[in-house]
């Protein structure tokens, strides 16, 4: 991970340092927040009367909230940081987790769910602006598609956990169990994360702060200043950004695809391909895991071939996704093995253009004070595009009577759109970097 202009070996080390702390606190959250997907089968046969579009509520108001607290946690993250901020939502998160796995009142469900999601929506804007305080620009594509690895482990670790505790126990234990991990990290991050080289004692280390001029020369100085004026300047600097609405757009509908494999593959293998919960749980988790390969050779493509231009690379990649998702209905039901190859490919091919839009492409293109702020906006229209992840699949598949089919149909054509809004912006790259 180290650059040339950090041959300073503390420098080295401090990188390293904020690298895995930042890492384990986001893998950490999902331990928290995907547990949900694998426990949604077990729960929906505790309470039958629920309908699939009834559960898939959840998931949906966890989005909402999520999507809500984007842009406001975003824009307090510029004044406050990674720092204190994280560790409130790693503690909140762990308490709204042990709190969901004693009720059994969907009201109290979906309020405690919410407020999980509020609270986990301050992270990975915040681990963007700081991982990118603590980098060049010239590998920020590589060094954001490694730390992108924190959340595709961590959606494999959770359900894992999730799937051998409900059948070892019950799916309450998918709950209780993940947020007793999750207080000691949030111990470890706050004692010993810096939210950037300055608070650690050392020299700016980020090559690209001078590139990216105001939108007016009165902008310009407020975001010079300090306090919150600046703050505000450097938001309508953020919102007056074309680039960065277009890249919002196109994550808007790929995270609706990214989230949709993420809340219904276990349930998919379940019911169609007749695996018991844990088998599903382990068989989905490939979509992660492989996914994590994706977005390294996605952000390392993006740096050397492309000449730090991300968009090609998600255009190229969803443009493939959309392929595997219109070859779903062809696999035939019980043939499981076929079905995990082709999830594994869709998780290879989607979290490439998942980590460039919502990572190293919104930094590139806005202010250099605005990472949290840009990748706040751009989350926040990823997390809307969740909603209809959970409540919106579910209604597809009750009206189509269970089949999965128009389901991976309009999976395809989220693909195709998010694919042509990448072609509208191909050779938008890094600004000012050396």
């Amino acid at each position: 991970m180290e650059d040339h202009t950090a041959a300073n070996p503390s420098v080295r080390a401090w990188q390293w340092r904020i690298f895995w702390l930042l890492w384990g606190a986001y893998a950490s959250y999902y331990l928290c927040r995907v547990n949900f997907a694998v426990a949604q089968p077990l729960i929906l046969k505790d309470f039958p009367g629920w309908t699939n579009a009834k559960i898939g509520l959840i998931p949906s108001i966890y989005a909402i909230a999520y999507a809500a607290g984007q842009m406001i946690n975003g824009t307090l993250g510029q004044r406050y940081g990674a720092r204190h901020m994280m560790t409130v939502a790693l503690t909140v998160a762990a308490i709204t987790n042990l709190l969901f796995s004693f009720t059994s009142s969907f009201g109290i469900m979906l309020a405690l769910w919410a407020v999980n999601g509020y609270a986990q929506s301050a992270g990975w804007s915040l681990l963007i602006q700081t991982i990118s305080n603590w980098n060049t620009s010239r590998r920020r594509g590589t060094v954001i598609g490694l730390i992108s690895t924190c959340y595709t482990v961590g959606n494999v670790l959770s359900w894992l956990l999730a799937g051998t505790l409900c059948e070892a126990i019950s799916w309450r234990a998918a709950f209780w169990v993940p947020s007793l991990v999750l207080v000691p990290m949030a111990i470890l991050f706050f004692t010993h994360l810096r939210n950037s080289p300055e608070e650690a004692g050392l020299a700016p280390i980020r090559d690209d702060n001078a590139a990216h001029g105001a939108t007016t020369s009165a902008d310009q100085a407020a975001a010079a200043s300090g306090g919150w004026l600046a703050t505000w300047a450097i938001l309508r600097i953020t919102l007056a950004n074309r680039i960065l609405w277009i890249l919002a757009l196109g994550f808007f509908c790929m995270n609706s695809v990214r989230y949709t494999f993420m809340n219904w593959s276990v349930q998919y293998m379940a019911d169609y391909h007749g695996r018991t919960i844990k088998n599903s749980a382990f068989t989905a988790v490939v979509f992660p895991l492989i996914g994590s390969l994706g977005a390294i050779a996605a952000g390392w493509a993006s740096d050397n071939l492309f000449g730090k231009r991300r968009a090609p690379v998600c255009a190229i990649m969803l443009l493939g996704l959309a392929v595997v998702c219109v070859l779903f209905p062809q696999i035939p039901k019980g043939q499981w093995v076929v079905a995990t190859a082709a999830l594994g490919l869709a998780g290879f091919l989607m979290y490439g253009p998942d980590m460039l839009m919502s990572g190293a492409a919104t930094v590139d293109i806005s202010h250099p004070k605005a990472a949290s702020m840009a990748t706040g906006l751009t989350m926040c229209f990823g997390a809307t595009g969740t909603i209809f992840s959970g409540a919106g699949v579910g209604w597809l598949k009750d009206i189509s009577k269970g089949n999965w089919s128009l389901v991976f149909w309009f999976l395809a054509g989220l693909c195709l759109v998010s694919a042509l809004l990448m072609v509208s912006i191909w050779n938008a790259r890094p600004k000012g970097a050396k």
